[in-house]
Order: C-alpha cells, then structure tokens, then sequence
C-alpha cells in the first residue's frame, strides 16, 4: 500500500440570505433563518428553525431554488413573519 497525501475538504462558509422574525404577544422574538447555497453542484436551501431544528431541501437548478425561497418567504408573510429590518446579505469577498 502506498500512503497518499490527505487532501483537507474544503470548508464552506454558509452565508444567510434571509432573516425572518415573528414578535408574538408573549415571549420573546422568534427567528428563521434561511440560507440558499447557490454553488452550482450543491442549489440546496437550508431552513433554520427557532427550536434549533433545521431542514434542508436540494433542487435542481437555481432558478428552482429561488422559487422556493421566493415561495417559503411568501408563506412565511401570510402567517404573520416579517423579514428581520436589520438583516443584510452578507457576499462573500474574493480574496
């Protein structure tokens, strides 16, 4: 057997696309974040949920994907969340 160099995997920063936030009338502010990985191998989106859990669907392409966060955002509208005001979309620099 011959040792082969180890090649690390890439780490990937995940940068949110989104923040939505419920203010209820009891507790404390919740919030969704939503995050699309756009690489072209990858077109997935991740759903962060205010309980910790997460939930994550791949598409096909990247205009599937925006449709879905396009719809995810409209439905998350009509029951009462509101894009967080001082959310921006963080783009990775290129070095």
């Amino acid at each position: 057997m011959v040792p082969r160099a180890v090649e690390p995997e890439a780490i990937v920063p995940i940068y949110p696309v989104m923040l939505w936030f419920f203010n209820g009338s009891v507790g404390p502010p919740r919030f969704i974040g939503i995050h699309c990985d756009n690489r072209p191998e990858t077109y997935q989106m991740v759903v962060l949920y205010p309980d910790g859990s997460e939930e994550s669907e791949s598409f096909r392409d990247q205009t599937s994907l925006q449709e879905a966060a396009r719809k995810l955002g409209k439905d998350l509208s009509n029951l009462g969340w509101e894009p967080c005001p001082t959310a921006t979309t963080v783009t990775p620099s290129e070095s």
